[in-house]
């Protein structure tokens, strides 16, 4: 039951920081700005692909720290 809670966690994660690199990628925004916004993405995205491919395990820290580490990153580019 674990397992499938995590895996429709990072799939919801993942369309949604994909949508958002997206959203931004067509926005009229400053180069700088994207580019920032796309390095913070790739690396929220590499930490399910890691665990995925078994490369870590999921653990109790990751259901609190990653999802507030993605709220943190949507707030902050929401400036943009």
């Amino acid at each position: 039951m674990l397992r499938f809670f995590l895996i429709a966690f990072n799939v919801a994660v993942i369309g949604f920081l994909v949508y958002k690199m997206v959203d931004v990628f067509n926005a009229p925004i400053e180069r700088s700005k994207k580019v920032v916004f796309f390095t913070g993405g790739v690396l929220l995205l590499l930490a399910p692909l890691g665990i995925f491919l078994r490369f870590f395990g999921a653990s109790p820290q990751y259901f609190v720290i990653y999802p507030v580490a993605i709220f943190l990153f949507l707030y902050l580019t929401k400036q943009l």
